[in-house]
């Protein structure tokens, strides 16, 4: 396929699900992924912040949303999950010479945060392909997902919608921009480092303009590899080094759920336990590989009656990985 001859009408509009969670949320992957994230956040799984604010079971982080409904590591789904292949799409590039792929964007809005014991499955349907795109990374085409995530009583939780990449690798890896490669407006920098009690920001606290401090996180393969398992992301390129290169990048490379979870452990410490993520968008950027610091910075951007926004990025020696937004309802709003 080497010209644009993809049939995307016959792709797309097909709403495929359901796709089961093998487990309900439970205390211990809750764990695993704060954890992973080096999110302490009281709200999560603190007994005695629970105690004191009448909690009673251990609440998952919103950006964990995509992860219960993963297939396992032999990329099986749930029991009682549709047979359906919800990507065609990527089967069929892949046969045509297009094999390898990335996640470029999320646009997540949050509806409530589960909790321990609740169950998700989801419904998913291809709403978008682009035409064929030449990229820094190779050719390919940009491939759209809306999925929807419910719980036990089919009652939604979150809405995403998903950008992948699926391309034909260039024959060297790719040295610095990813496959969204636009420069995005630059927030605002701070002179403040990162420090946290977890106390709830209010509103007479915050202002337009206003920078947040900023988060300094070290990319070791540690992480990247204990990102992927926390998500159940079993993707070779985020731990085997030979799939990385053959996907044109330098090394392995952080999947995009760590870098929603970090997202979301940056503005929600800074918003502190009381308040709630209700939406976050945010693009993919240059890699995040092993041996590289990603410098979280923000700034908000403004304050309205019932939340704040939020504008974000996070930048790494190439430049920056994620940049994006988001509204956070704070505890007195």
């Amino acid at each position: 396929m080497s010209e644009d001859t993809l049939d995307r009408a016959s792709l797309m509009g097909k709403r495929l699900g359901p796709y089961h969670s093998f487990n309900p949320v439970s205390r211990v992957q809750i764990w695993q992924w704060c954890s992973a994230m080096g999110d302490s956040n009281p709200l999560y799984l603190d007994r005695e912040y629970h105690a004191s604010h009448r909690i009673e079971n251990a609440i998952a982080p919103p950006t964990m949303m995509q992860m219960w409904t993963m297939r396992d590591v032999n990329m099986r789904y749930a029991p009682g999950s549709t047979q359906a292949a919800p990507y065609r799409i990527f089967d069929d590039l892949t046969k045509a010479g297009y094999p390898a792929n990335v996640a470029v964007s999320y646009d997540l809005e949050f509806l409530r945060y589960l909790q321990e014991g609740d169950r998700a499955h989801h419904y998913t349907t291809i709403v978008d392909i682009s035409p064929l795109k030449e990229t820094a990374l190779g050719k390919g085409y940009f491939v759209t997902e809306q999925v929807e995530y419910l719980d036990t009583d089919d009652q939604p939780f979150a809405i995403a919608r998903i950008t992948y990449f699926q391309y034909q690798p260039r024959a060297e890896p790719a040295s610095g921009t990813a496959a969204a490669s636009s420069e995005p407006d630059q927030p605002a920098a701070s002179s403040h480092t990162w420090q946290t009690d977890y106390r709830d920001i209010t509103t007479a606290a915050v202002s337009e303009g206003q920078a947040l401090p900023e988060l300094t996180i070290p990319i070791t393969h540690k992480l990247i590899v204990s990102g992927a398992v926390a998500s159940q992301d079993f993707i070779d390129v985020h731990h085997n080094l030979g799939a990385a290169q053959d996907a044109a990048m330098p090394d392995i490379f952080m999947n995009i759920l760590t870098t929603c979870g970090l997202s979301g452990r940056y503005l929600s410490d800074w918003a502190g336990p009381g308040g709630r993520l209700q939406t976050l968008r945010f693009k993919l950027m240059a890699p995040n590989t092993p041996g590289d610091t990603m410098v979280f910075q923000g700034r908000v951007s403004s304050v309205e009656a019932d939340h704040v926004c939020v504008d974000f990025g996070g930048r790494n020696s190439r430049g920056y990985h994620v940049t994006g937004s988001a509204t956070v309802r704070l505890a007195d709003q």
